[in-house]
């Protein structure tokens, strides 16, 4: 039944084509309605049409192998029909019959050496077999056939451009702005162009032409912020963004863009508005709020970062990465609570998540946690026993747990898989320095040294190693230093320059290194003030030294060697101050 309509539809079409070209004193001898040879008759042509109709219907439902059958039924009805020539040869590519659509293509020229389509079709099958002279020749057949149509230029230029004939690309593109000077896309694929061989000023002049032609031409405004940044103009890269964002006010893409140079600028309040602006917009899109939480992140806006977080997180619930985030910006804000919480669920979902257990047993190992902290980071190593810093990281919890001799082993096991990791030999070194094997611990410290000259607590820590043993103190004045030159501000530095000078003899300098180490340190330290407090007594500044030595028991009440130089000195004074009563 269905087939009898088809076949009634046809035929009415057929006889109503007829008609119009009857009237227009023109007879319809074949599809492309260009006059061959041979006429087919009404009821051919209704055959034709109808075959047509079954093939395209397969066509438009992916059914290729089904419709290439129809369509050459519809060939065996009406033979000189250029345009079911070219389709048959587009819908031949689809099945990877490369060569018969050649073929068929070739064919369609033939019969139609006068039309654009089959000179561009044909084009395209010679260019996806690298016959790249026979592709272009067509595309110059279609061009003088058509000079103002635009698309035979561009295509001719983008098989250049594949070729890395670039000289030619942009001969092409010229000889199209010759014929439409407003073309933006020309201009546009100029300035790509110039982008492709380094020319620069180039390309920003053709991009910048092409905006100014086309304010809506997103690929344009987006090459053009690219060339700013990757030439390090982060300035004009920011300027192009807002007026692209503005040109474009219904494209979020440019204020995104926008964004996150601004978060690399670190220029957060800016970023801080175009996003806000931004999420106004898209208040469904996920990565706007974690942009925003970025941002609110980076400013140690630790409550605003976690309301953004967890709106990311609302609107996509499996988002893990998302959940992660929230999860450590509640870690700096001290919220250990909430943030145990959050990746307690995302290794529920997953299980295998390295991240969410790392940051995990660092939670544990805060809260002193260490036989928990070393459980979930022993599960991180045993998921993937192949990533040396997950070695340092459960050596380390081992170390905090006072298992010593096993974060040894672990450290040692992640040196053997990275040799050169210079965070485990440092690590090992500490841990070494803490069982008094003081040599092992001083090899360990060098080779950080060895695989990285500027790390400055390598060379402080065997410098303070020496001063605290009275041993080698020329060389650890040396190498304390070469910690200062790295970070001349570091507060704990300048304190073991100090306590160099004072094992060495030197207390006047060692009193003024101690008196800057404490403005210097980023909190207040009672080794620091222990070490001060030494330094004013050897100076004679009995009074001084004790207000250092009781600053340092308030910082550390259980400091008992400080305790005793306290009573000491109190007990001496009385002393002094007894004897001269009694005279």
């Amino acid at each position: 039944m269905i087939r009898r309509l088809l076949v009634r539809t046809a035929l009415l079409l057929a006889s109503v084509t007829l008609a119009a070209c009857a009237a227009a004193g023109t007879v319809a001898t074949s599809f492309d309605a260009t006059p061959r040879r041979s006429v087919p008759s009404l009821a051919t042509r209704a055959h034709a049409y109808h075959a047509f109709v079954v093939g395209q219907m397969a066509a438009q439902a992916g059914r290729f192998t089904e419709a290439i059958p129809a369509l050459r039924e519809a060939l065996k009805r009406d033979p000189n029909s250029a345009y079911l020539w070219t389709t048959l040869a587009q819908w031949l590519v689809r099945t990877d019959a490369a060569d018969e659509a050649l073929a068929a293509a070739r064919r369609a020229v033939e019969l139609a050496p006068d039309e654009v389509a089959s000179h561009t079709t044909l084009a395209e099958l010679l260019r996806a077999q690298k016959k790249w002279a026979e592709a272009e020749a067509e595309l110059e057949k279609a061009i003088a056939l058509n000079p103002s149509a635009e698309d035979p230029y561009l295509t001719l230029a983008r098989y250049q451009v594949e070729q890395k004939a670039y000289d030619r690309a942009r001969a092409v593109l010229l000889r199209l702005i010759n014929t439409n000077p407003r073309l933006a896309q020309a201009r546009f694929l100029l300035g790509r162009l110039a982008i492709e061989t380094e020319s620069w000023d180039e390309a920003i002049a053709e991009l910048q032409k092409a905006v100014e032609l086309d304010p809506d031409h997103d690929g344009a405004w987006t090459a053009l912020g690219y060339v700013y940044e990757t030439h390090r103009k982060p300035d004009e890269a920011v300027e192009v963004y807002r007026h692209a964002a503005k040109a474009n006010p219904d494209n979020p893409a440019f204020v995104e863009r926008l964004g996150d140079l601004l978060i690399r600028l670190g220029r957060f309040q800016e970023a801080q508005t175009e996003i806000e602006a931004l999420a106004e917009v898209a208040p469904r899109d996920a990565r706007v709020w974690m942009k925003l939480g970025a941002v609110f992140y980076e400013q140690k806006q630790w409550d605003q970062a976690a309301d953004a977080f967890r709106r990311a997180v609302t609107l996509e619930p499996t988002n893990l990465r998302a959940r992660y985030f929230l999860a450590t910006t509640y870690m700096d804000a001290g919220k250990d609570t909430e943030a145990r919480a959050e990746l307690e669920r995302i290794l529920r979902v997953d299980p295998r998540s390295i991240d969410a257990r790392v940051q995990l047993g660092f939670l544990y190992g805060r809260a002193k946690r260490y036989d928990e902290a070393i459980a979930v980071l022993r599960d991180a190593v045993n998921l993937e026993p192949k990533r040396s810093e997950l070695f340092l990281y459960l050596g380390t919890a081992y170390f905090r747990g006072k298992q010593y001799d096993r974060a040894i082993e672990t450290l040692q096991e992640g040196l053997g898989l990275d040799e050169k990791n210079k965070d485990l030999h440092f690590q090992l070194g500490v841990v070494l320095e803490k069982q008094a094997k003081f040599d092992d611990a001083v090899r360990a410290f060098r080779q950080v040294i060895a695989l990285d000259p500027k790390h400055a607590e390598a060379y402080n820590y065997v410098g303070y190693m020496y001063a605290e043993r009275g041993q080698n103190l020329d060389e650890a004045i040396q190498l304390i230093n070469q910690a200062l030159a790295i970070e001349p501000e570091n507060g704990y530095f300048i304190d073991s320059l100090g306590w160099a000078y004072y094992q060495k003899g030197r207390y006047l300098e060692a009193l003024k290194e101690l008196k800057r180490a404490v403005e210097k340190a980023k909190e207040p330290d009672p080794v620091i003030y222990d070490h001060l407090g030494d330094a004013y007594l050897k100076n004679g500044l009995e009074a001084e030294a004790l207000a250092a030595w009781e600053k340092a028991l308030q910082l550390d009440p259980a400091a008992e060697g400080v305790k005793k130089k306290i009573d000491d000195l109190k007990g001496g004074r009385r002393a002094k101050s007894g004897s001269k009563a009694s005279q």
